[in-house]
C-alpha cells in the first residue's frame, strides 16, 4: 500500500463517479430512482472522498521520511499547490462566465459579493456562511481545514488503532453539536472528522491481504447500497469506519483494464470533480448535446491536469524539498 494502489484508485473514481451520477440525475430532474433519493448516492461519494484523501496523505508524509515542524510546513506547502490553482481558477472561471450554483447546476447569475468571492478563493466558505459559487466547491473549506489537523494526526498514529477509535467514537458524538448550536456553527469539521479519520486508522492497522481483490468492487458498491438505503450522519461514519478497518484486508486488483479505468479516472479527477459542472452547463443545458458532454468530461479535466495541476503539483514539490533541504543539511553535517 505504500506504493500506487489499484484499490485506492477504483476507490477514489467510484467517489467522483457517484457525484457526477448525482448531478446528471438531478440536472435532469431526478431526484429519485425509486426509493434512492439520487443526492445521497453523490454525498457518499464526497464520504469516500474523505476516507482515501486522508489515507493516502498518511502514506505520503510516511515516504516523506521527515519529522516534526519540517514534516508539517513541507505538507502544507505541497496541499496548498494541489488544492488551490484549481479552486482558484474554478471560481474565477465562474465569475467571469457570470455563471452560480443553483439548486441543481450552476447557470447565469448574478456576480458574488466581495466576502462570497474571497469567502470561495480562500476555500473559508464553511467559516463565512457563504455559498459556493459552483456547487462541488463545499467540500473543500473541510478538507482543507482537515489538513491542518492530518500532519498531527500522522505524529500522534502511533498512540494505536484504539485510541483513533475513541476519537472516533467521541468526534461522533460531538458532531451533532454544530448542527444544533448556531454559536459552534465554525466547527462544521466535526461533522466530518468521523468520515475522514478511518482513513488515518486504515494507515495504523497492519496490512494483511486476506481477501480476494475480486470482492473489493462489490464491497465498495455495498457499502454505497447501505447509504443510500439508510443515509445520515451516523451511517456515514459507520460505513466510512468500515471501509477503513477493510481497506488493509483487499488483496490489490489484478485485472488490467479495471486497473487502468480506474487509474485514468483517479488521475484526473480533481479535475473532473470541479469540471464537471462547467460540462453539464455548457454541453447540456446550452447545446443539449451528450456528444458534446461526453468529449468534455474528458478532455477539460485532462487540459486541467496537464496544463495545471501537475505543474502546480511540480512546483509545489520542489518548493517543499527546497524548504526541507536546510534542516537535512545541518543534520548530514553533523553527521
Amino acid at each position: 500500500m505504500l506504493g500506487a494502489s489499484a484499490n485506492l484508485d477504483f476507490l477514489r473514481s467510484m467517489a467522483v463517479l457517484m457525484v457526477l451520477f448525482d448531478h446528471l440525475c438531478r440536472h435532469y430532474h431526478l431526484d429519485q430512482l425509486g426509493p434512492v433519493a439520487v443526492a445521497n448516492a453523490g454525498f457518499f461519494g464526497v464520504l469516500l472522498f474523505f476516507v482515501h484523501t486522508s489515507l493516502v496523505l498518511m502514506y505520503s508524509m510516511d515516504r516523506s521520511a521527515l519529522s516534526g515542524f519540517a514534516l508539517v510546513k513541507t505538507f502544507y506547502v505541497r496541499r496548498f499547490f494541489r488544492i488551490y490553482p484549481l479552486s482558484v481558477l474554478t471560481v474565477l472561471a465562474a465569475v467571469a462566465l457570470q455563471l452560480h450554483a443553483t439548486g441543481r447546476d450552476i447557470d447565469f447569475g448574478p456576480r458574488p459579493g466581495f466576502l462570497e468571492l474571497i469567502s470561495n478563493l480562500l476555500l473559508i466558505q464553511n467559516l463565512t456562511f457563504s455559498p459556493s459559487i459552483v456547487g462541488p466547491l463545499w467540500t473543500l473549506p473541510l478538507e482543507v481545514q482537515m489538513y491542518l489537523l492530518l500532519p498531527f494526526l500522522f505524529l500522534w498514529r502511533k498512540r494505536s488503532f484504539l485510541r483513533l477509535l475513541v476519537l472516533w467514537a467521541v468526534c461522533g458524538l460531538l458532531g451533532h453539536y454544530p448542527q444544533v448550536i448556531p454559536g459552534l456553527a465554525w466547527f462544521s469539521l466535526l461533522l466530518y472528522i468521523p468520515n475522514f479519520l478511518p482513513g488515518v486508522m486504515a494507515f495504523t492497522l497492519p496490512r494483511r491481504p486476506v481477501i480476494s481483490a475480486y470482492w473489493w468492487p462489490p464491497f465498495i458498491f455495498s457499502l454505497a447500497t447501505a447509504f443510500v438505503l439508510s443515509p445520515g450522519r451516523r451511517s456515514g461514519g459507520v460505513l466510512c469506519l468500515l471501509l477503513g478497518i477493510a481497506i488493509p484486508l483487499f488483496k490489490e486488483m489484478t485485472f488490467r483494464p479495471l486497473r487502468f479505468v480506474s487509474n485514468k479516472i483517479a488521475t484526473y479527477s480533481y479535475g473532473i470533480y470541479l469540471g464537471h459542472s462547467f460540462c453539464i452547463w455548457f454541453a447540456l443545458t446550452i447545446f443539449h448535446s451528450w456528444i458534446l458532454f461526453l468529449i468534455t468530461i474528458v478532455f477539460l479535466p485532462m487540459a486541467l491536469y496537464h496544463g495545471l495541476e501537475s505543474p502546480a503539483l511540480r512546483f509545489g514539490s520542489r518548493l517543499a524539498d527546497k524548504l526541507s533541504k536546510p534542516r537535512l543539511a545541518v543534520k548530514a553535517t553533523a553527521v
